[in-house]
């Protein structure tokens, strides 16, 4: 198999054009892969496929998988697929299965090329551990790839982002010949994610200086600035507060998380300074309250409130007052505000694309972190200490909330800011 044997295909310009903004690691195989190295073990990608039509434009599996194999040897690489919606044409842990096999029928071939590329310096690789590499081997046989999933555009629930990058770090720790393979779609706000989160938590990088690396490692200079949701950069903040803690309250924090689960009720929600086009006599505001269902590939909605039947004015605000039986959630919920009208579903459904907003919170983190403030207790996390008189919680601005899919447009500005009031129960 000589350097070169994969020529230049007319899909590759395809490829080219689609991957613009991405920094791309070349080759010396021939191969076009929209991947980027972040650190010398940690990879993200776009999103890998082998079927067409994606295959004119995303990244081929096979070639990714042959890639890793001759770069990184084999059994030395895991992926981490952090898409979590489906469709038809998502690769399977069969079409893995299938192309290690058929890898592994022309072993000779690529360790012959890989030799030739490391003995060129084409590789910079240390010497192989050969009780590690047998560990490693085993280990990694039957897993190719762990699929930990969510939405797009969405952050994962806390609890599962502290598994996945304590799940990396275990992976990679094994040997220094370990590489991790990160996607989602494009690799950018979930693969992002996880990255910054990495870097804050095993690295020691604070959190705009694991942006950076990202950005400027990923990305083209003055293409895109990386991970800017701002639910996802909320999610990274409640990771950066957590990870200030000793590793035992760490543990204490992540126990009681489990606990909290449906022990706060939502008892206010208000739109300070509401623009003029929610006070009109016509204007409604859908509010849904949501979460994930158990596979995070789709929501499910707890409760749907509409302006027009539960809104109050109160001091120039618009606010809702809740019921003691009213509403109890999940730790991660999602708020979502869309405009529409009374005087039609047609014009409603019309105007909801003119205005959408929403957000992720964290219920149990935004408490604890309102709470340090006033408790410096060891064991302030406690759910059973949580408790107080007085009602907890946070004010977004509307610039804080997130737009329509990863844009930060939110369309027609519904309020100045969104108070949110919470008990613990």
């Amino acid at each position: 198999m000589e350097k070169g044997f994969l020529k230049w295909k007319p899909v590759n310009l395809m490829k080219k054009i689609l991957s613009l903004p991405m920094k791309k690691t070349k080759n010396d195989i021939g191969l076009r892969l929209d991947i980027s190295y972040i650190l010398v073990n940690l990879i993200v990608c776009s999103y890998p496929v082998n079927t067409y039509p994606k295959l004119l434009y995303r990244n081929s599996l096979d070639d990714l998988i042959l890639f890793l194999t001759v770069y990184h040897g084999k059994g030395n690489f895991r992926i981490f697929n952090f898409r979590g919606e489906k469709e038809d044409s998502d690769y399977k842990d069969n079409d893995l299965i299938g192309i290690a096999a058929k890898f592994e029928s022309k072993d000779f071939e690529i360790q012959e090329l890989r030799s030739t590329l490391i003995n060129d310096g084409k590789i910079p690789i240390s010497p192989i551990d050969l009780e590690t590499r047998t560990l490693v081997e085993e280990e990694t046989n039957n897993v190719i790839c762990e699929r930990i999933g969510w939405l797009d555009h969405f952050p994962p629930p806390f609890e599962l982002l502290e598994e996945i990058v304590d799940g990396i770090e275990n992976y990679l720790s094994v040997s220094k010949n370990r590489v991790a393979v990160l996607h989602c779609r494009m690799g950018k706000g979930r693969s992002g994610m996880i990255t910054v989160a990495y870097l804050m938590k095993y690295l020691q990088c604070p959190l705009g200086e694991a942006r950076l690396i990202f950005m400027q490692a990923r990305f083209k200079y003055g293409m895109t600035n990386g991970v800017t949701i701002p639910s996802q950069l909320r999610y990274l903040r409640y990771h950066e507060f957590f990870i200030t803690h000793e590793k035992a309250a760490q543990e204490g924090i992540s126990n009681e998380a489990v606990k909290f689960k449906f022990k706060f009720r939502l008892a206010k929600m208000t739109f300070l300074r509401p623009s003029s086009l929610i006070t009109s006599e016509s204007a409604i505001v859908t509010t849904k309250i949501q979460h994930y269902n158990d596979d995070r590939n789709a929501l499910l909605t707890r409760k749907v409130v509409y302006s027009d039947i539960m809104a109050h004015e109160c001091g120039g605000n618009m606010t809702f007052i809740f019921g003691r039986d009213y509403l109890t959630l999940e730790n991660d919920c999602r708020i979502e505000f869309t405009l529409g009208t009374s005087k039609s579903k047609a014009a409603s459904s019309i105007i909801s694309w003119t205005s959408c907003a929403s957000c992720w919170l964290n219920i149990y983190l935004e408490t604890l972190m309102h709470i340090i403030k006033d408790d410096s207790s060891p064991d302030y996390f406690q759910v059973e200490r949580l408790k107080r008189d007085e009602m907890l919680g946070t004010t977004i601005s509307w610039q804080e909330l997130d737009g329509f899919g990863e844009l930060s447009t939110h369309g027609l500005k519904l309020f100045q800011a969104l108070k949110l009031e919470w008990e613990i129960i």
